[in-house]
């Protein structure tokens, strides 16, 4: 919600209030709150970071104001391969815990600075974002600090705005590994902007540190670089989101590209047939699609990656491929007591970390870790895919909602060294999420 803006000189708000002053009536209407939970006409997709306030004044007429935004997302799951009496589970216990708390303080000192911080406070406080932002102009906007990498939609959509309770398989929220393979949060500077009629296109170009949230430095000196364009053929989209929940019933269009390189310089190598060591390099290039359509209070969205890994100690890791995709799609029952409430979704994902399906498919598909030891690179699992079905009640839009799914979830995992449940693991997961947000 926005607690204070200050419109620019010589504007005389409607109502006679003073410049930077609220009333009652305007936090009880509506009119200061979250877009999630009201939004205007028009709200810019920011994957970089949406807003949190909306303003009472016409676009641009706010020269300074602060926003401050806060959600909860309480969850209970059922995971079925969870053994009580096992010693190795590859599944979680039944219970309740919060799956995200999420404060966000954002505000615009001048036109051309804005800056936001955002916290995870879950398990532990984790900060997530910490930029400042120069808006030079629509179409060139200035972003240093930490934040979101521009590659896919999946990553770039708040976790308010989901139709399902979480991310991808390969995003790490919907595989029991919970490891991400796409870039998030990082420390980096990027240009990004809309441009063309009706925002046509939407960019992000930007340069990170490659090492994640809340690294102090780039220790290797490689740097990870990363960018995204969509294309809005209908006109531009008035948020960045998933379902048709607060869209207009015109058809709504957006495809993206997304694009990212890296290259990780861990420890020392010597290859065979050298006697000097070599640095040891990780090579990442990772390329992904997607599309989002909306009409009607129906919805539908698709989305591939594709990550091509290499090592140079080839012998502890070979190069691999990753290949993911998902389709999902949602439908709000057309009844005038449902309409805008009610949606029905079904969403369909399948990944391979490592181009194999079993442990049997070769020597390469064996059990290791790369020279780093990271569990960013290889899993303990092989391939998954996921059918995932749900009905989310909406209250308040995006805001205040409650979603429950059923996830038929299989994961082929490597045997070597684990004699207990091992090989094909059905991990069904039946999740109920409570999203409240201000």
């Amino acid at each position: 919600m926005r607690l204070w803006e200050e419109a620019r000189s010589g504007w005389s708000p409607p109502g006679g209030l003073a410049p930077g002053g609220l009333s009652l009536a305007a936090m009880f209407n509506g009119s200061v709150a979250s877009p999630d939970l009201r939004p205007p006409d028009f709200v810019p997709p920011l994957a970089a970071g949406g807003h949190v306030g909306a303003s009472r004044f016409p676009e641009g007429v706010a020269e300074r104001w602060l926003d401050l935004g806060f959600y909860a997302q309480p969850q209970f799951i059922v995971q079925t391969g969870y053994n009580l009496d096992s010693t190795s589970n590859f599944s979680l216990p039944p219970g309740v815990s919060l799956q995200r708390t999420r404060v966000v303080i954002h505000g615009q000192a001048h036109p051309l600075l804005q800056m936001r911080v955002e916290f995870n406070m879950s398990n532990n406080l984790d900060l997530l974002d910490a930029y400042a932002l120069v808006p030079v102009r629509r179409w060139l906007q200035v972003q240093i600090g930490q934040f979101r990498v521009p590659f896919s939609r999946q990553e770039l959509t708040s976790s308010t705005r989901f139709q399902f309770a979480d991310r991808s398989l390969w995003s790490g929220g919907a595989n029991s590994s919970s490891v991400r393979f796409i870039p998030s949060f990082d420390q980096g500077l990027m240009v990004w902007g809309w441009a063309g009629p009706r925002d046509l296109v939407e960019y992000y170009a930007g340069v990170f540190n490659g090492k994640g949230s809340n690294s102090a430095f780039n220790l290797d000196g490689f740097f990870l670089y990363a960018g995204r364009v969509a294309i809005n053929p209908l006109g531009r989209p008035r948020a960045l989101q998933e379902g048709a929940i607060n869209m207009s019933q015109a058809p709504t269009l957006a495809i993206g590209l997304n694009v990212a390189s890296q290259i990780r310089q861990v420890g020392l190598v010597t290859l065979p047939g050298q006697s000097t060591p070599t640095p040891n390099r990780i090579t990442l290039n990772s390329f992904g699609a997607d599309a989002f359509f909306a009409a009607s209070g129906a919805s539908l969205y698709g989305e591939v990656y594709f990550r091509d890994t290499q090592e140079t100690d080839t012998t502890a890791a070979p190069s691999t491929q990753s290949l993911g995709w998902l389709l999902q799609a949602g439908y709000f029952i057309p009844v005038p007591a449902l309409r805008n409430h009610l949606e029905v979704v079904a969403r369909a994902q399948s990944f391979d970390p490592s181009s194999c399906y079993t442990v049997s498919a070769g020597a390469d598909c064996g059990q290791r870790l790369p020279g780093s030891q990271s569990r960013e690179v290889y899993r303990d699992f092989m391939f998954s895919r996921a059918y995932t079905f749900g009905l989310n009640w909406y209250q308040l839009g995006h805001g205040f909602k409650v979603q429950a799914q059923y996830t038929i979830n299989t994961e082929h995992r490597d045997i070597v060294s684990r004699p207990v449940g091992s090989g094909v693991v059905v991990n069904d997961l039946f999740t109920l999420l409570l999203t409240g947000s201000f």
